[in-house]
Parts: structure tokens; C-alpha cells; sequence
């Protein structure tokens, strides 16, 4: 029985998928360490390098909402090759306009922004893709490989990238658009199932298969859980993003550069978490909530050990901690999402949560920032730590009283 369900959640169809999603992955993580080696050695900018990144998020908070609408309306297949076609083209052009060195400032910052808009737009519907793709009792499971995959491109993106940029040079621009047209290639034969309206959710909310956002408003838990994630990730991009630096010229003795070491040890959890909760029996979705809201306790405890930790071991062993938390986190809140949302709502639901992650980073970093001029990075991490345990109290308080968990 368990080699059947395996070769079903293993199938050819699935491995193309997932072959694809690696890709676009790694192709993220190799453009933005191409922008970062290509303005540090033409302009030595350090602002035009941050207005780069932060052009490359910016398009995120306007367009993923719109992502997910296309999403919906046009389905996953069409908006996964559309977008990806469009990726194609974006890298092919870039390849040439780089091969006849016309690259400067301004094409930089261009590009900056409708790749970072194309990639935006493509996010929802990789995600909406998984349960078109796979049964309910695997849809934990696929999800956890996809965590996996994103958190392992964070983890050997910028070692391939480096790979590349001192192999290939100039070629790199070359490798990312034939890599685009292969993810192309592999979306356009997945093969996904027929929707049949086998989210958990209110009858009322599936008569209208053309339904709108304010569909969402018949669903308080599906909000309850978008605003939660909105808050917790409002408490942890920033401080880990802008925080780790800080924490590691305080407390690490290889100073600011330990930062990266900080950042691994969390990716290292979140790819672990990815294997454990792959492995991790299927749970109803109220015992999903409550194991995910536990778990963020834990996170706000954890979190608050930044503020007084000095100890190297005890620092990096708090990063591995948060980042095994987070990863069981996500996976589940994922899950569960896709699981309570009406089919025809799955791309919007997608683009809005992703819109609460990504699309907060910017805003995450501006708070982070105004804390640590007001205050100090112990006093930042029991803020932002205490934000995620009150929150994630009054949502426990509320889900055993009203037991809609």
C-alpha cells in the first residue's frame, strides 16, 4: 500500500513539475547575484545596488494580487507557461543587449523591475499547481518538496552562481535564457487534474465557480489565517534580513561576515523541517492550525533569544531553531490554505499569501530599520518576538473557544 501511494505522488508528471520549479528557483538566485557581481564591479554603488533589490520587490506588491486572479481565470497551465515564456523572452533579450555591451545604470534597473514583476506574477500559480496536481493525502507531502526545493536554491543558488559568473562570464545571461526555455519546455507537459471542488469550505462558497475576492469574506478562518501570517512575517524578514548583521558583528567572532553562517544554519533548518514534515502523518486541518500556531509560540520564544544570547553556540543554534520552525510553519500553513480554499479561489488565496510574505519585505525592513535607530537590536528581537507570541495567543485563545479550528 505505501509503495502505491508513493509511485502515485511520485509520478513522471510530478518529477516534471518539480524540475521546473527548480529551475525558476535557481534562475532567481542566479540573477540576483548577477546584479550584485555586475554593480559592485562596474559602479561600486552600494545605492544603486540596494535600489536594484528593492526595485526587483517592490513590483511584488502589486502585481500578486493580480497574479493570482490570472491564476484563477486563465488556470494554472496557461499562466505557468505564459509566464514563463514571457521569463524567456525578458532573458533572451537581456543575453543580447549584454553581448553588445550595451548594458548600463539604467537597462539594469529596467530589467531589475520586470524581472522582478515576471517572477511575482509566475509565484501564485506554482503554488496553486500543487493540488491540481496531487490527492489531498499527498498534498502535505508535496508541499514539503517544494519548501525543499525553494530553501535548497537559497542554500547552493549563490555557490552556483559563483560557479557560473567565474566559468562563463558573460555567458551567464546565455545559461539563464536557455534554462528559462527548459522550464518552459517541462511546464508545458505537466498534465494537471480536472478541478472537482473538493476544497473544505462552506456549500454556499462553491455554487459560484466564477467567484471574486469578496468571496474570501464568506471564509473568516481563511482571513484570520492570512492576517496572522501577515504579522508573523512582518516580525521575522526584517530582523532576519537587517537583524542578522547586527547580531552577528555583536556575537560572532568572525564579526559581520558571520552573517552568512547565521543565514545557513536557518536555511539548514528549513530544509530539514522540509523532510520531517514531508514524513509527518496527515493531520485535519484544526490540528494543523493549532500545531501551526504552537510551533510560532515556540518561533516568538526562540526569536527572543537573539536579545540576550551573546554565546556563538547558543546564537547559531537559535538560527537553526527558527529556521526548523519556520519551515514546518510554512509547509502547513500552506497546506492547509490550499486545503480550505474553494478551487475557484486558489490562485487569489496564493497571490494574498505570498503578498503577506514577499510582498511585506520592503515594509519589514523599513520597521526593522526605524527600531534599530530608535531602540537596540536586543530591544528589536524582544519586540518583534513578543509580537509573534501575543498574536499567536489571542489566535489559540480564539480557536478553542470558538472551535472553528
Amino acid at each position: 500500500m505505501f509503495e502505491n501511494k508513493r509511485s502515485q505522488f511520485l509520478s513522471v508528471n510530478v518529477i516534471i513539475f518539480f524540475s521546473g520549479c527548480t529551475i525558476l528557483f535557481l534562475i532567481n538566485q542566479l540573477y540576483s547575484v548577477l546584479q550584485v557581481s555586475l554593480i559592485m564591479k562596474g559602479a561600486g554603488s552600494v545605492l544603486l545596488l540596494s535600489s536594484v533589490m528593492t526595485a526587483m520587490v517592490v513590483p511584488r506588491i502589486f502585481l500578486l494580487p493580480v497574479a493570482g486572479f490570472l491564476t484563477d481565470k486563465a488556470g494554472v497551465s496557461r499562466t505557468l507557461t505564459g509566464g514563463t515564456g514571457i521569463l524567456g523572452i525578458l532573458l533572451v533579450s537581456l543575453a543580447v543587449v549584454n553581448q553588445v555591451n550595451a548594458v548600463n545604470k539604467y537597462t539594469v534597473f529596467i530589467y531589475a523591475v520586470l524581472f522582478g514583476g515576471i517572477s511575482a506574477a509566475i509565484l501564485p500559480a506554482l503554488y496553486s499547481a500543487v493540488p491540481a496536481l496531487v490527492s489531498g493525502g499527498n498534498l502535505q507531502k508535496a508541499n514539503s518538496v517544494m519548501q525543499f526545493i525553494s530553501q535548497g536554491s537559497l542554500l547552493a543558488g549563490p555557490l552556483f552562481a559563483g560557479i557560473v559568473i567565474g566559468k562563463m562570464s558573460d555567458n551567464a545571461y546565455v545559461l539563464m535564457a536557455l534554462a528559462s526555455i527548459a522550464a518552459l519546455f517541462l511546464f508545458s507537459r505537466v498534465k494537471y487534474k480536472e478541478k472537482q471542488g473538493q476544497a473544505e469550505v462552506p456549500e454556499g462558497s462553491r455554487a459560484a465557480v466564477q467567484g471574486s475576492y469578496k468571496d474570501l469574506f464568506k471564509l473568516p478562518v481563511l482571513l484570520l489565517l492570512l492576517g496572522f501570517t501577515a504579522i508573523l512575517n512582518l516580525c521575522v524578514i526584517g530582523p532576519q534580513q537587517v537583524g542578522f548583521p547586527v547580531v552577528a558583528m555583536n556575537c560572532l567572532p568572525e564579526g559581520v561576515d558571520g552573517y552568512t553562517k547565521l543565514l545557513s544554519m536557518t536555511g539548514l533548518g528549513s530544509l530539514i523541517s522540509a523532510v520531517i514534515i514531508g514524513n509527518m502523518k496527515r493531520r485535519e486541518n484544526g490540528q494543523s492550525i493549532r500545531l501551526i500556531l504552537w510551533c510560532s509560540l515556540a518561533l516568538g520564544a526562540v526569536w527572543s533569544i537573539f536579545s540576550f544570547g551573546s554565546s556563538r553556540l547558543l546564537i547559531l543554534g537559535a538560527a537553526f531553531a527558527a529556521g526548523l520552525l519556520l519551515g514546518i510553519i510554512n509547509v502547513l500553513f500552506i497546506t492547509v490554505l490550499q486545503q480550505l480554499t474553494p478551487d475557484f479561489l486558489v490562485g487569489r488565496v496564493m497571490g494574498i499569501q505570498f503578498l503577506c510574505s514577499a510582498g511585506l519585505q520592503p515594509v519589514s525592513y523599513m520597521l526593522t530599520g526605524v527600531v534599530l535607530n530608535q531602540f537596540s537590536i536586543s530591544q528589536l528581537y524582544l519586540i518583534s518576538g513578543g509580537s509573534i507570541i501575543l498574536i499567536t495567543i489571542v489566535i489559540l485563545v480564539y480557536s478553542y473557544k470558538s472551535n472553528t479550528m
